[in-house]
């Protein structure tokens, strides 16, 4: 054999050990993605403490289990950005320091809702049209008679197949509480479909651009209605709501730091 065909050979050979290498780690070790998953996995088992959902504290696992615990200090502890940072995806991420920028605020305060007031939001159309809904981390505003929380809304899959398209999870919800008499009012972002047809005519009671807006009742204080709605002007992916004195604005996607800032913008703005 001549030194060339040697040198082929052994190129060859060598190449082949590289991609037997890949093959090996890709259907045995996974992704780089993968192996991340696992290793703040890891992370997560081996500390001896978990988070206790609620307030954010750290609890023992016998804590845990017993249900009983003392949250040291501060009821609203923050989870600290080291913990964050073993969450598996940015948006988990996200909604945390979502979470942390409302505890931390002295403009809001913990508060559970009353059941008079749930009443209030089950009557909602920003609500009622889910399938389900709860809530969790709720404040009083103190800057105005109102409330910020996490709507935990759902939407079923009404014919479960291979693929679950279920949909589940916690958004944020302004409630401003104001001495108007809005009637009753919805507005969503509009459609594609919704678009067309309103360049023949748009006959919505309340305008907004790219938003479409639904008549329940109509507003006995129609100008303060229209003055408030103005401060919206630009503003996407929300759902607001004037129902009698109430005004309700939430966003369409998992709780974020971003929208809590811009729809807090609005709301100090018309309180």
């Amino acid at each position: 054999m001549e030194f060339g065909e040697i040198i082929f050979y052994i190129v060859i050979s060598l190449f082949g050990l590289y991609a037997l290498s890949k093959l090996y780690n890709f259907f045995f070790k996974g992704s780089k993605a993968d192996q991340e998953y696992e290793r703040k996995l890891k992370e997560s088992l081996a500390d001896e403490y978990i988070i206790d959902p609620e307030t954010g504290a750290k609890i023992t696992l016998e804590q845990a289990e017993s249900g009983h615990w003392v949250v040291h200090d501060n009821e609203f502890n923050t989870m600290p950005e080291s913990d964050i940072d073993k969450l598996y995806t940015e948006e988990q991420k996200e909604a945390e320091r979502a979470v942390n920028y409302l505890k931390e605020n002295i403009e809001y305060r913990k508060q559970k809702l009353t059941e008079q007031e749930l009443k209030i939001l089950e009557k909602t159309k920003t609500l009622s049209k889910y399938d389900d809904w709860g809530y969790s981390d709720c404040f009083r505003l103190e800057f105005s008679n109102g409330f910020v929380f996490l709507p935990a809304v759902k939407i079923e899959d009404k014919e479960p197949g291979y693929f679950d398209t279920s949909y589940h999870e916690s958004q944020i919800m302004f409630w401003l509480k104001l001495n108007y008499d809005f009637g009753h009012y919805y507005l969503r972002e509009k459609s594609g479909v919704e678009k067309f047809f309103d360049l023949i005519k748009n006959d919505d009671d309340l305008k907004l651009k790219n938003y479409e807006s639904f008549t329940f009742k109509k507003s006995a204080d129609f100008i303060n209605t229209i003055k408030i709605l103005k401060e919206f002007e630009g503003s996407k992916g929300l759902e607001i709501e004037f129902m009698n004195d109430n005004l309700f604005v939430k966003n369409r996607k998992l709780a974020n730091l971003e929208d809590i800032r811009r729809i807090e913008h609005v709301v100090k703005k018309v309180c």
